[in-house]
């Protein structure tokens, strides 16, 4: 189900047609992008019960304050906040420190040379064990705040944590992940980190690009490579089928059939469910 009101995007995915589905909620996992907050509702045996997005246009700015104060008090999901767990922020500013060269002066350093850091960001920092790296990314320093107030009990990660946690030793593995106009993708190869980005798209044939020259630069043919593709919420369904015209397989990232327009948003959250 999708609506619409006010340039506010609402779409809701129940696992069930009981009308009491949301009487059965243990927990809740959040998902926060620029532009939009996914939150995921489990019961105390971790089935998932329901999926809630909402996301705003273009017209207003990116971390819009007043779009996720009032999420907290109108969304059923996180009105007990209690039983938020965990959070997931999506942030586009962020760096790659190999652990063998991280100092953190200097890596806070690099990420304001590489990356556009504003005053008001604050910057969080997650060790990738699988890859022996440090990842640092950027947030609204009032976003970090209204979670802190409003998750007290939950754990926050960077979302790629999930893609770095599936790292598969076996051949070329591409991991996508799109949210409305941004994909994160990581390439890994035999289980090593090739290449890892956040960027802007319009269509599916602007993620096709990237890949294709980073798979140049590596000397990988991307025609054999199966891309694992993970949406935010069903809204990016048609990027998600399209990109199937320039790779030669795509699937969720979980590895199964993308057979609606739910499959890769359901996949993300079992997936990030599983990363510690």
């Amino acid at each position: 189900m999708a609506t619409e009101k006010q340039n506010i995007y609402r779409q809701v995915y129940n696992a069930s047609d009981d009308i009491n589905i949301l009487a059965g909620i243990d927990r809740v996992t959040c998902v926060l992008s620029r532009r939009s907050l996914l939150a995921a509702a489990f019961n105390a045996s971790n089935e998932l019960l329901s999926l809630h997005f909402v996301g705003y246009s273009n017209e207003k700015p990116v971390w819009d304050l007043d779009f996720f104060e009032q999420l907290f008090s109108q969304e059923p999901l996180l009105r007990d906040r209690t039983k938020i767990t965990r959070a997931f922020f999506f942030s586009s500013a962020q760096l790659i420190v190999p652990a063998e060269l991280y100092d953190e002066t200097e890596a806070m350093k690099w990420l304001k040379q590489v990356q556009f850091i504003d005053i008001n960001d604050v910057v969080k920092h997650y060790y990738q064990k699988e890859d022996k790296a440090h990842y640092l990314y950027a947030i609204p320093l009032n976003i970090e705040a209204l979670i802190k107030i409003n998750c007290a009990e939950a754990t926050i990660n960077p979302l790629p944590a999930y893609q770095f946690a599936s790292n598969y030793t076996r051949g070329v593995r591409l991991h996508c992940f799109l949210a409305q106009g941004q994909a994160c993708v990581s390439l890994y190869h035999y289980g090593t980190l090739l290449w890892h980005r956040i960027f802007d798209y319009v269509a599916a044939e602007d993620i096709a690009y990237e890949v294709r020259m980073v798979c140049e630069e590596h000397n990988i043919n991307a025609d054999k490579i199966t891309l694992a593709c993970n949406t935010i919420s069903a809204t990016e369904y048609s990027i998600a089928s399209d990109l199937s015209q320039y790779f030669s397989a795509v699937t969720t990232g979980s590895g199964h059939t993308i057979n609606s327009v739910w499959a890769p948003a359901l996949s993300l959250i079992k997936q990030i469910e599983s990363c510690a």
